[in-house]
């Protein structure tokens, strides 16, 4: 969703949830909880424990740990619905509007309207 084509986010691996923990508190003690976007949640998708932080030139981070173990082949694959909202959001607070909104543009490139728009789950 949202005008295009802009870089929506970065995402880096975390050894452990309390990497994340301490980030957001260390965020919180020096005064940039305001730059703390989404999270901490759960991605159902993925099972990925995250966090979205924007840096500062409000380019967006996500922090993430704990995805599924995809290894074994033999596995049933898991099958998720599109209008399923906890494929995004497992547990955690639902997006906000700025993440289907705002993204950061690519120079020299044109953002367009999006081709589809699809039901979202917005939670400002």
């Amino acid at each position: 969703n949202g005008k295009g084509p802009r870089l929506h986010h970065f995402a880096y691996w975390v050894p452990t949830a309390m990497n994340i923990l301490h980030l957001c508190d260390v965020m919180a003690s020096t005064g940039y909880l305001k730059n703390i976007e989404r999270g901490p949640g759960r991605h159902g998708i993925s099972n990925a424990f995250f966090l979205y932080i924007r840096d500062p030139d409000g380019h967006r981070l996500e922090l993430y740990t704990s995805d599924y173990f995809t290894m074994d082949h033999d596995h049933e694959p898991m099958r998720w619905s599109l209008k399923d909202p906890r494929r995004q959001t497992l547990w955690g607070a639902p997006a906000p509007r700025s993440w289907f909104e705002q993204g950061s543009p690519f120079p020299g490139q044109a953002v367009r309207e999006p081709l589809f728009v699809a039901d979202v789950t917005i939670g400002d």
